[in-house]
């Protein structure tokens, strides 16, 4: 029986090797971005993925213009205890969202 707790922002959570802090810390590093994601009009609508392991924060999802993806990167690397940014965004300017 699987018990509840958050996996979010985890990977491999079976193999996971980070302390009860660490696993707290990125935790709220990723409910920290998306929160601020969620109140960035240009961004919020994106609707991008955000992952965090160790103070890396990984990115993932498509967002309409190169200036969205680089607000998004800077929103995350100027969260506090973000130690790097993995960015996966895709940039579509050819579909506006």
């Amino acid at each position: 029986m699987l018990m509840g707790g958050s996996a979010s922002g985890t990977t491999g959570l079976g193999n996971d090797t980070r302390t009860a802090q660490q696993l707290a810390e990125d935790n709220a590093i990723t409910a920290t971005i998306r929160s601020r994601y969620a109140q960035d009009s240009a961004i919020g609508a994106a609707r991008l993925s955000v992952e965090t392991y160790m103070g890396t924060v990984t990115l993932k999802g498509t967002v309409p213009s190169f200036a969205v993806r680089d607000r998004a990167v800077s929103i995350a690397r100027n969260t506090d205890k973000v130690r790097s940014v993995n960015n996966q965004i895709a940039v579509n300017t050819n579909n506006k969202q």
